[in-house]
Protein backbone atom coordinates (compact mmCIF):
# COMPACT_ATOMS: atom_id res chain seq x y z
CA UNK A 1 0.00 0.00 0.00
CA UNK A 2 0.76 3.69 -0.63
CA UNK A 3 0.01 6.35 1.72
CA UNK A 4 -1.27 9.83 0.23
CA UNK A 5 -1.21 12.47 2.32
CA UNK A 6 -3.26 15.22 0.61
CA UNK A 7 -3.22 19.14 1.78
CA UNK A 8 -5.54 22.05 0.35
CA UNK A 9 -3.93 25.39 0.27
CA UNK A 10 -5.53 28.20 1.81
CA UNK A 11 -7.39 31.59 -0.34
CA UNK A 12 -5.23 33.83 -1.98
CA UNK A 13 -2.01 31.54 0.36
CA UNK A 14 -0.52 28.88 -1.98
CA UNK A 15 2.06 27.85 0.90
CA UNK A 16 -0.55 28.06 3.81
CA UNK A 17 -3.28 25.37 4.44
CA UNK A 18 -6.86 26.17 4.75
CA UNK A 19 -9.04 25.46 7.71
CA UNK A 20 -12.38 24.26 6.18
CA UNK A 21 -13.51 20.37 5.43
CA UNK A 22 -12.71 19.48 1.70
CA UNK A 23 -13.52 16.68 -0.22
CA UNK A 24 -11.15 14.81 -1.77
CA UNK A 25 -11.76 12.53 -4.97
CA UNK A 26 -9.10 9.98 -6.25
CA UNK A 27 -9.42 9.22 -9.70
CA UNK A 28 -7.91 6.62 -12.39
CA UNK A 29 -6.10 7.88 -14.71
CA UNK A 30 -8.49 6.98 -17.04
CA UNK A 31 -10.79 9.29 -15.39
CA UNK A 32 -12.97 6.76 -13.64
CA UNK A 33 -13.08 7.03 -9.79
CA UNK A 34 -10.65 4.74 -7.74
CA UNK A 35 -12.29 1.81 -6.58
CA UNK A 36 -10.46 -0.81 -4.54
CA UNK A 37 -11.10 -3.66 -2.25
CA UNK A 38 -15.24 -2.46 -2.15
CA UNK A 39 -14.11 1.20 -1.02
CA UNK A 40 -14.59 4.28 -3.46
CA UNK A 41 -12.24 7.02 -2.94
CA UNK A 42 -15.28 9.62 -3.65
CA UNK A 43 -15.52 12.93 -1.97
CA UNK A 44 -13.44 12.28 1.01
CA UNK A 45 -13.44 14.90 3.71
CA UNK A 46 -10.27 16.52 4.80
CA UNK A 47 -11.07 18.05 7.76
CA UNK A 48 -9.10 21.37 8.35
CA UNK A 49 -7.51 21.31 4.45
CA UNK A 50 -5.98 17.60 5.14
CA UNK A 51 -6.33 13.78 4.41
CA UNK A 52 -4.30 11.24 4.94
CA UNK A 53 -5.68 8.20 2.73
CA UNK A 54 -3.84 4.45 2.17
CA UNK A 55 -4.37 3.60 -1.98
CA UNK A 56 -3.12 0.89 -4.03
CA UNK A 57 0.29 1.88 -5.47
CA UNK A 58 -0.65 3.36 -8.70
CA UNK A 59 -0.80 6.90 -10.53
CA UNK A 60 -3.86 9.16 -9.64
CA UNK A 61 -5.18 12.21 -10.56
CA UNK A 62 -6.91 14.36 -7.41
CA UNK A 63 -9.58 17.07 -7.19
CA UNK A 64 -11.46 18.42 -4.17
CA UNK A 65 -14.37 20.70 -3.25
CA UNK A 66 -15.38 22.44 -0.42
CA UNK A 67 -19.08 22.02 -0.47
CA UNK A 68 -21.99 19.88 -1.29
CA UNK A 69 -24.33 21.83 0.50
CA UNK A 70 -27.98 23.59 -0.17
CA UNK A 71 -27.05 26.82 0.85
CA UNK A 72 -30.18 29.05 0.65
CA UNK A 73 -31.87 26.76 -2.16
CA UNK A 74 -28.98 26.76 -4.38
CA UNK A 75 -26.49 23.83 -4.46
CA UNK A 76 -23.08 25.23 -2.99
CA UNK A 77 -20.29 23.02 -5.48
CA UNK A 78 -19.14 25.67 -7.34
CA UNK A 79 -15.82 26.59 -5.45
CA UNK A 80 -12.89 23.12 -7.12
CA UNK A 81 -8.80 23.04 -6.14
CA UNK A 82 -6.60 22.65 -8.81
CA UNK A 83 -6.18 19.03 -9.70
CA UNK A 84 -2.89 17.45 -8.80
CA UNK A 85 -1.49 13.98 -10.20
CA UNK A 86 0.47 11.75 -8.72
CA UNK A 87 2.38 8.10 -8.50
CA UNK A 88 1.88 6.83 -5.55
CA UNK A 89 4.57 3.58 -4.56
CA UNK A 90 4.76 1.02 -2.59
CA UNK A 91 5.34 1.60 1.59
CA UNK A 92 5.83 5.05 0.21
CA UNK A 93 4.01 8.37 1.51
CA UNK A 94 3.30 10.75 -1.04
CA UNK A 95 2.37 14.48 -0.07
CA UNK A 96 0.35 15.98 -2.65
CA UNK A 97 -0.86 19.96 -2.00
CA UNK A 98 -3.94 20.94 -3.89
CA UNK A 99 -3.87 24.79 -5.08
CA UNK A 100 -7.57 26.66 -4.01
CA UNK A 101 -7.96 29.12 -6.79
CA UNK A 102 -10.23 32.64 -6.31
CA UNK A 103 -13.16 32.47 -8.32
CA UNK A 104 -11.28 36.01 -9.91
CA UNK A 105 -8.63 33.65 -11.50
CA UNK A 106 -10.82 31.01 -12.64
CA UNK A 107 -13.01 34.14 -14.29
CA UNK A 108 -10.24 35.50 -15.88
CA UNK A 109 -8.98 32.38 -17.23
CA UNK A 110 -12.29 32.04 -18.99
CA UNK A 111 -13.12 35.55 -20.41
CA UNK A 112 -8.70 34.87 -21.63
CA UNK A 113 -10.15 31.53 -23.10
CA UNK A 114 -13.39 33.48 -25.29
CA UNK A 115 -11.01 35.89 -26.12
CA UNK A 116 -8.53 32.94 -27.85
CA UNK A 117 -11.85 31.15 -29.01
CA UNK A 118 -12.86 34.18 -30.89
CA UNK A 119 -9.32 35.13 -32.07
CA UNK A 120 -8.89 31.70 -33.74
CA UNK A 121 -12.63 32.18 -35.44
CA UNK A 122 -13.83 28.85 -33.66
CA UNK A 123 -17.12 30.46 -32.12
CA UNK A 124 -19.25 33.20 -33.17
CA UNK A 125 -17.95 36.42 -31.96
CA UNK A 126 -21.39 37.72 -31.68
CA UNK A 127 -22.27 35.30 -29.15
CA UNK A 128 -19.11 34.79 -27.52
CA UNK A 129 -18.05 38.58 -26.88
CA UNK A 130 -22.07 38.58 -24.97
CA UNK A 131 -20.38 36.08 -22.30
CA UNK A 132 -16.93 37.71 -22.25
CA UNK A 133 -18.66 41.19 -21.21
CA UNK A 134 -21.15 39.38 -18.52
CA UNK A 135 -18.77 37.38 -17.33
CA UNK A 136 -16.04 40.61 -17.07
CA UNK A 137 -19.19 42.57 -15.67
CA UNK A 138 -19.59 39.93 -12.77
CA UNK A 139 -15.88 39.32 -12.29
CA UNK A 140 -15.49 43.41 -11.77
CA UNK A 141 -17.64 43.13 -8.57
CA UNK A 142 -15.52 39.95 -7.11
CA UNK A 143 -12.66 41.31 -4.98
CA UNK A 144 -9.06 40.23 -6.74
CA UNK A 145 -6.78 38.32 -4.50
CA UNK A 146 -4.77 40.67 -2.16
CA UNK A 147 -1.60 38.96 -3.24
CA UNK A 148 -0.39 38.64 -7.26
CA UNK A 149 0.05 35.16 -6.59
CA UNK A 150 -2.69 33.87 -9.22
CA UNK A 151 -2.94 36.75 -12.18
CA UNK A 152 0.39 38.72 -12.23
CA UNK A 153 1.88 36.25 -14.76
CA UNK A 154 -0.87 36.12 -16.98
CA UNK A 155 -0.23 38.79 -19.12
CA UNK A 156 3.18 37.79 -19.35
CA UNK A 157 2.81 34.50 -20.47
CA UNK A 158 -0.08 35.39 -22.93
CA UNK A 159 2.74 37.89 -24.06
CA UNK A 160 4.94 34.99 -24.46
CA UNK A 161 2.98 32.12 -25.90
CA UNK A 162 1.50 35.15 -28.66
CA UNK A 163 5.41 35.37 -29.78
CA UNK A 164 5.88 31.87 -29.90
CA UNK A 165 2.81 31.25 -31.84
CA UNK A 166 4.50 34.31 -34.19
CA UNK A 167 7.63 32.73 -34.35
CA UNK A 168 5.91 29.58 -35.80
CA UNK A 169 3.64 30.90 -38.08
CA UNK A 170 7.06 32.71 -39.65
CA UNK A 171 8.88 29.23 -39.69
CA UNK A 172 11.25 30.38 -36.80
CA UNK A 173 11.15 29.28 -32.80
CA UNK A 174 11.29 31.75 -30.19
CA UNK A 175 12.70 30.39 -26.99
Amino acid sequence: MAKLNVWVSGIDDPCGIDNRTWYVTIYNCDGSVLEWCGRKYVVLPARCGHLEVEVPPGCYYIKAVWSFRLLGGIYHVNHFTDAAIVTACCEQTVCVKLFNPSVHRCGTIVVRAIRNLIRQKLVKPELARQHEVALAAALANVPQPIKGFELDHLDEIEKLVLAQEEGQDRGTRTE
